[in-house]
């Protein structure tokens, strides 16, 4: 075979090689997807829990660099402690191994096997129209891909083996600095450890690469999948950019250890009297190397922490007592993205946050209308900013996120949430009418009745009501409480129709100026359409959520 065709060989295995572990990582990812989640939300301060977690999540997912881009998120967006997230790169450093693993399986008469999975997977993506039979059909036939990727590379590396030249040149790379270097500029272009840790492996396997050099070469691919991290960090929070930076610091410290063990203890010649494939030798050393570093460093989290404090200084703006930063998000983050339903989640925690700005506008612009009380306007702009800010770069991030496979009801919850966040942000438009009805007020020298200041209190009552029982449903994602829902809506409309027929016989009877009367008539129009938009964020979760029980509505609730 000539050598240019050895070398497009070569590349066209790495395609698929590499195509199948994205097709891998995401369906993994998209089956546990809700349960991922849950693990994530349920991490508590006990290291070896995180640890735990981290192995876990990155043995799922099939990429350490994608579960520390995931952590730097959360710890970007607030809701993870850098304490626990050092215990989580620690363990997804461990979990990363597996690929190694799987890939040293390919020494054993199964490979034929293992890559005819890809046709059992193709079949089952294009026969059925089961979404869940669908996934799994790609899990499977990604596997197989996995295998015939390797098998390709496998046999173009065979034929490069058989050149004196080629076996000479790469003997020739001896120095132990070099070949770290090696890995770890190789890694880092390719931004896969799992990737790197299997070429080197298949190359091992056809006797390219002896297991000295490997044990160095893989040193290097352990600092060199940093990079993806690092860069994860350009932008991010002060803690994001030291997660990233604790991620650097595991690495390079196990690396310095195991580079000096490496270079007065016979490690090769252990590993090869333990193991008897090197194929195995390799991903063995990968595993002892990531676990003994973890075992090292774990009693010294809150020191590590501590160090990633003094590189990396506070730099970080605060969030204001509404807990918002201007033109940011509190919980969003670009790097979630690669775990589509984790991003989900966080969408969701921004929508409940922009609900309770939307909220503490319209009380102000409640407040200014019945007392007449102006003092920090400023921040009520603040919040309508972030309010406009919010509708604007949430639906940019959420057609970023319909790009990344989605099971059928993440779809739909995703959908309903580009309504929601319109809803909410024409809350904050009804504050800002709210707000001008107080002006007029104040120029024109008018006031409302008192029993028009009555009404108006048993309207935003009912309102309040409404929006916390919408709000309360939200979050739990219950739809349980819809009945209550109905009501709580119904009696907004019933306010006012009521209050509307009673403010006529007010301005009949001279109690109520026209100018009052105008602002009176818009006010109470606003706060029922401000209770139509609260709703639709409930009935927004039908598209995704089943009810748990039958629900009787009621014959006189509306619709929205």
């Amino acid at each position: 075979m000539p050598t240019f065709e050895m070398i497009l060989t070569l590349l066209g295995g790495l395609g698929v090689f590499l195509i199948a572990l994205k097709i891998l990582s995401e369906s993994l990812e998209s089956i546990a997807g809700n349960k991922l989640k849950n693990v994530f939300n349920k991490i508590s301060s006990n290291r070896f829990a995180g640890i735990a977690v981290g192995a876990g999540v990155t043995a799922v997912i099939q990429s350490s660099s994608a579960t520390t881009v995931m952590v730097v998120g959360f710890v970007n967006a607030g809701v993870m402690t850098l304490r626990q997230a050092t215990a989580i790169i620690m363990g997804a450093n461990i979990g990363t191994t597996i690929t190694a693993q799987i890939v040293a399986l390919q020494f054993l008469p199964i490979t034929a096997f293992l890559g005819a999975t890809a046709c059992v997977g193709a079949f089952m993506t294009m026969l059925s129209k089961n979404d869940k039979v669908v996934r799994a059909g790609q899990l499977v036939g990604s596997i197989g891909m996995i295998f015939i990727g390797l098998e390709v590379m496998s046999s173009s590396m065979e034929t490069f083996s058989d050149s004196e030249t080629v076996r000479n040149a790469i003997a020739a790379v001896s120095n132990p600095f070099l070949l770290l270097l090696i890995g770890l500029v190789i890694t880092a272009i390719i931004q896969s450890s799992s990737a790197t840790t299997s070429i080197l492996i298949t190359m091992a396997g056809v006797g390219l690469v002896d297991l000295k050099s490997s044990i160095f070469l893989t040193l290097g691919i352990n600092i060199g999948t940093c990079v993806t991290a690092v860069l994860a960090s350009i932008g991010a929070t002060t803690n994001g950019k030291r997660a990233s930076v604790i991620h650097l610091m595991f690495n390079v410290f196990g690396s310095i250890v195991f580079f000096i063990l490496a270079l007065v203890l016979p490690i090769d010649e252990w590993l090869s009297a333990a193991f008897p494939e090197i194929e195995t030798q390799i991903a063995m050393f990968h595993t002892i190397f990531n676990v003994t570093t973890t075992i090292l460093l774990v009693g010294f989290i809150k020191y590590i922490t501590r160090l990633s404090e003094l590189i990396v200084r506070d730099k970080k703006q605060k969030p204001d007592e509404d807990g918002i930063v201007a033109d940011k998000f509190a919980y969003v983050d670009e790097r979630l993205l690669a775990t589509p339903s984790i991003a989900l989640a966080q969408v969701r925690k921004e929508i409940e946050l922009m609900a309770s700005v939307a909220k503490k506008n319209l009380d102000w612009a409640l407040g200014a209308v019945r007392d007449g009380r102006f003092d920090k306007r400023d921040k009520f702009r603040s919040r309508e900013a972030h309010l406009n800010f919010l509708l604007k770069e949430l639906t940019v991030y959420n057609v970023k996120l319909t790009t990344n496979p989605l099971s059928s009801e993440s779809e739909h919850e995703l959908s309903s949430y580009y309504r929601a966040v319109s809803d909410l942000e024409r809350i904050g438009d009804y504050a800002e009418n709210i707000v001008e009805y107080a002006d007029a007020l104040v120029k024109q020298n008018a006031s409302l009745s008192p029993d028009a200041l009555a009404e108006l209190d048993e309207m935003i009552a009912d309102v309040d009501e409404l929006y916390a029982l919408v709000m309360r449903a939200f979050a739990a994602k219950d739809l349980s409480l819809r009945l209550e829902v109905d009501e709580a809506e119904q009696k907004v409309d019933d306010c006012k129709d009521k209050f509307e027929a009673s403010h006529i016989k007010r301005l009949a009877s001279g109690q109520c100026s026209a100018d009052a009367g105008a602002v009176w008539l818009h006010l109470v129009n606003d706060l029922e359409r401000v209770g139509d938009h609260i709703r639709n964020l409930f009935n927004g979760m039908s598209g995704y959520i089943s009810e748990k029980a039958p629900i009787k509505v009621p014959a006189t609730a509306k619709q929205v």
